[in-house]
Order: structure tokens, then sequence, then C-alpha cells
């Protein structure tokens, strides 16, 4: 069965995905067969693109060199990431036409707050400008243009993906119960509902929430494992699911 993927941003939740497509891909015939991403979303898609195994990028992303990121208080944002651009090609992500799965990566116009989907062109230069969550991260010059954060835009983007089986995978689940109605309780709670603003759920056939990601925050680099196991827990629920879609649709 083949199917086009759709990953939603979410910064270091966006493991659960990993974890998710790992254990359905292990217990059913699934091949992806097309590819869509946002913000870290968008960095797990590529890494699918290029035919790497949910584990294997759990791997590269665990020992990644994210101690390069900078400060750049004093230059409009917390952090600089573009010294990941060179990192990110010493592991293959160079050009959209070497990718075995087509992929679009969703960027968000830095100028007009509009919606792009990138399908060709610099690979890694395409995913840390998805991934440029202002004030923590500055725009990023992408032919000739300043983008920021495909999240804010389109966190979930299903627009692109024209053909296949659709699957969604969202790890924002919007329960705004689960906020507490302090400062940083509220603060949150409007980052979720940003985030879940302009999503098209209904352009997927199955759409999936990983519960328990909300625990962790976007740049909890010390939980990738957890919030990996968390995606196979949530798959392991949804296994009776996955075994009606494959009847109907294999």
């Amino acid at each position: 069965m083949k199917i086009a993927l759709a990953l939603s941003g979410g910064g270091a939740r966006c493991l659960a995905q990993l974890g998710y497509i790992d254990t359905i891909t292990t217990n059913f015939p699934i091949e992806i067969a097309m590819l869509s991403g946002s913000s870290g979303g968008a960095i797990a898609a590529a890494f699918l693109a290029m035919k790497k195994s949910p584990k294997e990028i759990l791997e590269i992303l665990q020992t990644f060199p994210f101690q390069k990121i900078k400060l750049n208080i004093f230059k409009g944002s917390l952090f600089n990431h573009l010294p990941l651009y060179e990192e990110l090609q010493k592991l293959g992500c160079k050009d959209f036409k070497s990718l075995p799965i087509p992929l679009f990566v969703t960027l968000t116009g830095f100028d007009d707050g509009k919606s792009y989907y990138i399908k060709s062109g610099d690979l890694a230069k395409a995913m840390l400008a998805s991934s440029a969550l202002l004030p923590l991260f500055p725009p990023v010059s992408f032919e000739n243009k300043l983008y920021i954060d495909g999240g804010l835009s389109d966190n979930l983007p299903l627009k692109p993906l024209h053909t296949f089986y659709k699957v969604a995978i969202n790890v924002n689940p919007l329960h705004l119960d689960h906020f507490s109605h302090t400062l940083w309780g509220n603060f949150k709670r409007a980052g979720y509902i940003l985030l879940n603003a302009h999503m098209q759920k209904e352009l997927a056939h199955t759409y999936i929430e990983i519960e328990g990601v909300e625990k962790f925050g976007i740049l909890d680099r010390k939980n990738f494992a957890k919030i990996y196991a968390l995606g196979e827990a949530q798959a392991q629920k949804d296994l009776r699911m996955w075994e009606e879609i494959c009847l109907k649709n294999c």
C-alpha cells in the first residue's frame, strides 16, 4: 500500500512521528511514496525521502552537533542555526533531485506570510528555512527570498500531496484543558492554537495525533528516545485501525 505522508512541525516532538512510522511499516506492507513536512517535520521527512529508516534517523539526530547553533541575541533572534547547514550537507541533504522519494518542504514567506511548498533546489537550505521559528532562529534566504518556519502558515502540509492514500501525523494535539492558566501555560496554549489554526485535516484519508508529546518541549534534546517511544506506543494502539486500512487499500 502506497501512502503520501504529511508531517507536522513540532521540533523534538517530531521524533514521535518516526516511532509511529517505524511501527506501522514494520507490521504492514506500507510504502511511503510521497512526503511533505513543516519545520521539524520537514527534517524528518527529508531523511525519510532519502530512504533512511526511522531508527537510522533517530540515531542521526541523537548524535547531530546541535551545539554548533550560535547565540544571535543582538542580531534579531535568540540563536543562529545556519552553522548547521554544512552538517546537513555532510549527511546527504544536498539537492531535492537526488531524493528517491518526492518531497515537499513548507516555507513561510517572511514578507508576505504565504505558504510555499518547495520541491527543488538546495535541500539543506530549505530544511533550515522551514525550521526558522522566530524569534528563536532568523529568517533564511532561499533562492533570493527570505523565509521563516513553515509551521507558521501550514503546519500540516497536505495541500501539495496530490496522489496516493494521504496520511497526516500531528504532534501538536490541541487539547486546551491540558494548559494551566498561568503566564507560561497561556503562552503554550497560544502556540498550540497557532500551530493548529491552518490545518486542513479533512484532506487526509487518515489523520493521526500522538498523545503525550505535549509533555516535551520543541528543543528537548535529552529525551529523543522517549519521544520516539511515544510514537511507537500510539501506533501499537492503532494497529487494528491500520489492519482495516490495509485490507481495504492493499
